[in-house]
């Protein structure tokens, strides 16, 4: 494996020196050989570009190759998260963060939100009520860890990715709903997002009703299994069937079923990657990210 590691390196190392040749015939061949090569090249790559920073005609041609065999493997990536059966919440939301954070590792993301569901685990309990639990999780996740929404009229790049919003505290509708549930799911609570009129910037909460007690309550609307949901925006907020409908009515949002049920991860993924391209367009220095943004969009059929 050693001397293998030696050969690719050396073959690396002489394509490197053709990637800016005069003749552009010969340095696209180069670049096109390297990018073959896929994914087991980037070490060598990133090892090159430091070598090169005196060189920065030559340097800025290793950066974009590592982008490019990057970006191929997020494409792939997605499109065998779309294709799984499971479609977990964290693996999807993982590869969005990985197109700004290539480097990013779903271990290191882990760690991150284990810290908030450590925190919220040791003061719920099966002897409470669903109201009493999503009562004490907004109590830590809010209050203790300080999580609130953007006051920013246009949200940033780092007030979307949520692993930038688990280091600031501060982020948009969206990526506050996906760290709240995705922490709550992985405590075994039926909390799940919502995705009000298909849009990526409205995101609520749907506490789903596991223990049958609906009937109980009569909120008084056909109510979709849902027992309450969940406003992220204004610190966890619960709001029964009855008081969202009525909203709704006051904003003219149609009241569709979809309006009040759980989305499908696969369409929150795609709403997720839509209110990036939306921030990107917003932002003159990001725009450049729009075309990339727009292909993962449409790996979602």
């Amino acid at each position: 494996m050693y001397f293998c590691n030696v050969r690719i390196d050396a073959s690396i190392n002489a394509l490197v020196e053709l990637v800016d040749d005069p003749d552009e015939l010969v340095a696209k061949h180069v670049r096109s050989k390297i990018i073959e090569q896929g994914s087991e090249v980037l070490p060598s790559l990133t090892s090159l570009q430091d070598q090169y920073l005196d060189d920065p005609i030559k340097s800025e041609c290793i950066s974009k190759l590592i982008h490019h065999i990057q970006f191929e493997d997020l494409k792939r990536d997605l499109k065998n998260w779309i294709n799984s059966d499971e479609k977990q919440l964290l693996e999807g939301v993982y590869l969005v963060c990985k197109y700004q954070y290539p480097d990013l590792t779903i271990n290191e993301l882990n760690d991150k939100l284990l810290e908030i569901k450590k925190g919220i685990w040791l003061e719920i309990n099966s002897k409470q009520t669903s109201f009493e639990i999503i009562k004490n999780f907004n109590t830590i996740f809010f209050d203790h860890f300080d999580f609130k929404k953007s006051e920013s009229a246009h949200s940033s790049l780092f007030d979307i990715i949520i692993n930038a919003v688990l280091e600031t505290r501060e982020g948009s509708d969206i990526a506050l709903g996906l760290i709240y549930s995705i922490v709550a799911q992985s405590l075994n609570l039926p909390v799940y997002g919502v995705s009000v009129n298909g849009s990526s910037k409205t995101f609520m909460l749907a506490f789903i009703d596991q223990n049958n007690i609906l009937d109980l309550l009569d909120w008084g609307v056909h109510n979709n299994g849902v027992l309450f949901y969940i406003s992220v925006s204004n610190k966890g907020l619960i709001i029964d069937p009855q008081r969202l409908k009525e909203i709704f009515k006051s904003r003219s949002v149609p009241l569709t079923k979809d309006q009040f049920e759980p989305t499908p991860n696969t369409v929150i993924v795609k709403n997720y990657l839509k209110q990036l391209a939306s921030c990107c367009e917003n932002m003159p220095h990001f725009r450049y990210k729009l075309k990339e943004l727009k292909e993962l969009i449409k790996l979602f059929k």
